[in-house]
C-alpha cells in the first residue's frame, strides 16, 4: 500500500487539490510524482510557515509544465500563465531551484508536455561526468 495504513498524507490532498484549481485532473498525474514533490518540498524546508499555499503553488507549476503553456493559459488566464512561463525561463538561470527539480520530475516520469520537454533535455552525468545523476539542460532554439 503506497499510502499506508491510515491512507493519504493530507499533503498529497493538497497537492490534489492544488493540481485541480489549477486545471490538471489530480488522477491523471501519478501518484509517484506527487510523492516527490512533497519530498522536494519538506526536503527544502519549504513546508515550514504555509504548507497548504506552498503545495498548491508547487502543484500549480507542475500542472504547468503538465498541460503547457496553450492549456494552461485556458485554464487559468493569460496572467497566471506568463508568471509560469517566467518560473519556468528561471529554471536556466536557477538550476538548482525547487522548479528546476519540477521540470526534472516532469521530464523523468514522462509527463513533461511538449511545449516544456521542447525547451530542455536531460543529461544523466552518466553522459558527461560519470556519477549517474541528472540534470536539466536548456536547449538552443
Amino acid at each position: 500500500m503506497i499510502f499506508g495504513f491510515f491512507g493519504r498524507k493530507k499533503e498529497i490532498h493538497m497537492i490534489n487539490d492544488g493540481l485541480q484549481r489549477s486545471g490538471a485532473y489530480s488522477s491523471s498525474i501519478p501518484d509517484a510524482v506527487k510523492l516527490t514533490l512533497y519530498g522536494l518540498a519538506k526536503e527544502r524546508g519549504l513546508l515550514q510557515s504555509n504548507a497548504e499555499e506552498t503545495l498548491h503553488d508547487l502543484a500549480c507549476f507542475l500542472t504547468y509544465c503538465f498541460l503547457g503553456a496553450e492549456n494552461f493559459e485556458d485554464a487559468n488566464g493569460a496572467e497566471l500563465s506568463n508568471e509560469m512561463l517566467r518560473r519556468l525561463e528561471m529554471t536556466k538561470v536557477f538550476e538548482d531551484g525547487v522548479d528546476a527539480d519540477i521540470v526534472l520530475l516532469t521530464l523523468h516520469a514522462g509527463i513533461a508536455h511538449d511545449t516544456t520537454a521542447g525547451r530542455f533535455s536531460v543529461e544523466t552525468d552518466d553522459e558527461s561526468q560519470g556519477d549517474g545523476s541528472a540534470e536539466v539542460n536548456q536547449r538552443s532554439l
